[in-house]
């Protein structure tokens, strides 16, 4: 089977329907479901979609959260860790004043297992703390 790496700017050219290169990334998506193609979406891609959906386009956290729970939830759409972004976009979600960067760095930062994290970020601290009980 085929597999299709994508960048930031064709998955948010998906997400926005942004002319002229929709139809294109559209036309890989449909491939996707039909279970002819895979594409794979680098982590670093949600952290920089979610940051341009975010505070360019102003997309709501909800709004982004089930953009994503919707892509991973297709059999075909691989990552590197697809359970790192997973675990994060849960605690994006359930969490409030933290990034969703800022939990993708603590989840990777707690299944590493560290001594100690040093931060001086209060609220990501404070959040660290609470997950790590």
């Amino acid at each position: 089977m085929k597999t299709t790496a994508i960048d930031t700017n064709a998955l948010l050219n998906y997400r926005l329907e942004r002319k002229p290169y929709f139809q294109d990334v559209k036309k890989v998506f449909e491939r996707c479901l039909e279970n002819k193609e895979e594409i794979f979406i680098p982590n670093l891609v949600f952290l920089e979609s979610e940051w341009v959906l975010r505070s360019y386009y102003g997309q709501s956290k909800d709004q982004i959260i089930k953009f994503f729970q919707e892509l991973l939830l297709l059999d075909n759409v691989i990552l590197k860790d697809k359970k790192e972004i997973e675990l994060a976009l849960n605690l994006y979600k359930t969490s409030t004043g933290i990034s969703f960067t800022d939990c993708v760095i603590l989840n990777q930062i707690q299944s590493f297992e560290p001594d100690e994290f040093l931060t001086f970020d209060e609220n990501l601290k404070q959040i660290y703390q609470e997950e790590s009980s």
